[in-house]
Parts: structure tokens; sequence; C-alpha cells
């Protein structure tokens, strides 16, 4: 399945992936921290294995998602003010 690019989406459409990416991000956010307490834990009891750098290969996928979030909503945004403008003609 092909990504849509975020200008050919509709409104609609732009809202679900903006609920998506939300709730990527805040599993994300529960597994970094899930694998940073782990990684933590094992460095302290065992030395630096390779676990301790799973936070860290992680990191540029949550990143990413970030982006795209941000991008959902100004775009969701800009939709919405150009629709607004219209509706004030």
């Amino acid at each position: 399945m092909q990504k849509k690019i975020l200008s050919d989406q509709s409104l609609e459409e732009l809202q679900v992936t903006q609920k998506k990416t939300q709730l990527l991000v805040i599993i994300f956010i529960v597994v970094l921290c899930i694998l940073t307490g782990a990684s933590l834990y094992l460095t302290l009891e065992k030395r630096i294995t390779i676990f301790a750098f799973l936070p860290i290969c992680f990191l540029p996928v949550f990143i990413y998602s970030l982006i795209t979030m941000k991008n959902v909503k100004n775009e969701i945004k800009t939709r919405e003010r150009y629709i607004s403008m219209l509706q004030n003609k």
C-alpha cells in the first residue's frame, strides 16, 4: 500500500492520520521509557551490553514520527484556515 501525500488527503483523512501518528508517538514514548529503564538496569548490574544501545537505535524512528505528526498538524491548520477564510467571504 502506497502512502498518500499529505496535500492529497482530505481533511477527514488528515484527522485520521493525526490520530494514528499521535497513538504511534505515545507507543514510542512508552517503549523508549521501558527500554531506557531496562538498559540502565542491565548496565548497572552487568556492565554495558548491546541492550544499552537499543534506546539510541530507536530514537531516529521516534524523531521521524514526531516530525510526521508536526507536518500533519500543520497541514490541518492550513486547511482549517483556508476553509474559514472561504466561509468569511
